[in-house]
This record gives C-alpha cells, sequence and structure tokens, in this order.
C-alpha cells in the first residue's frame, strides 16, 4: 500500500485523513480550552493576593501611625505625670554585669518572707488607720453621669 492509497482510503465513508483531523483538531480545542480555564483561575489568585497586600499595607500604615501617636514625648510625659512617676537618679543606674547581683538580692527577700509564718502581728490592719501617714486614700468612685437622648457626646 503506497501513502497516497493511505490518504485515499476510506472508512464508513469518510477518509481516514479526515477522521484523523477532526481528531486532532479536538483534541486542540480542549487544550486551548482547558488552558485557558486555568490561566482565568491564577488570574483570579494573584489578583486576591494583590488585594490581601494592599489589605496589609493599609494595616502596617494604619499600626505605624498609632505607634507614632503612643511614642509621642508630650504624651508619655503626661502619662508619667498622671501617675506621678519621677526621672531615675543617676545613682539607680547599673551596669549589664551587675543585673545578677541586683536579681539574686531580689529573690533573697522573696525567699525569706515566703519562710515567714503567718502571725497577727505580720498581717496589716484594714481601714484608713492601716495606711502610712503620707498616703491618702483613694478617692470614691464617681457615678456615670447620663446624658439626654440625642444630646451630643
Amino acid at each position: 500500500m503506497s501513502v497516497s492509497g493511505l490518504f485515499n482510503r476510506r472508512v464508513r465513508g469518510f477518509r481516514v485523513v479526515e477522521v484523523a483531523g477532526v481528531g486532532i483538531l479536538l483534541t486542540l480545542f480542549t487544550s486551548v480550552y482547558l488552558a485557558k480555564t486555568f490561566a482565568g483561575r491564577e488570574l483570579q489568585e494573584i489578583g486576591r493576593i494583590e488585594q490581601e497586600i494592599d489589605n496589609e499595607g493599609v494595616r502596617k500604615r494604619l499600626l505605624e501611625a498609632e505607634v507614632a501617636h503612643l511614642e509621642q514625648p508630650r504624651r508619655i510625659e503626661q502619662l508619667a505625670l498622671m501617675m506621678q512617676l519621677k526621672p531615675i537618679a543617676p545613682d539607680h543606674e547599673i551596669t549589664e554585669d551587675a543585673l545578677i547581683d541586683v536579681a539574686r538580692r531580689r529573690e533573697l527577700p522573696r525567699a525569706l518572707m515566703s519562710a515567714a509564718p503567718v502571725s497577727p502581728e505580720n498581717i496589716a490592719p484594714d481601714g484608713p488607720e492601716a495606711l502610712p501617714d503620707d498616703a491618702s486614700p483613694p478617692p470614691p468612685p464617681q457615678p456615670p453621669q447620663s446624658q439626654a437622648p440625642g444630646a451630643p457626646r
């Protein structure tokens, strides 16, 4: 059988070459369709990830702004005054090497306090007479102020 005979041979009224060509075309159409579908899914995934990156960038900028607000020296100074904090005296500063000794000194009183027996003399009395002379009792809690409905806050 020759090559020209292969092209002219018919099966149920169709030439073999036509059947092979239709099969190849169907395979190509299917592969192109699948490639486009997968590419579309990948584009959607890329878009979703880019949106997440943008959202994280916005969140990062908000957190940076919050940190900048919280670290304002004027705000920290007001908080320190409100809490009645005082600057650290220079003689209270310590080097890194001496930190171990400070930690050991703090552990010793704790160990002694936990070993001390509890007796009525060790318990501080309740009430205002229990406060030191320079301390004052805390102010009583203020009741919440209610506002009329619709009033600006």
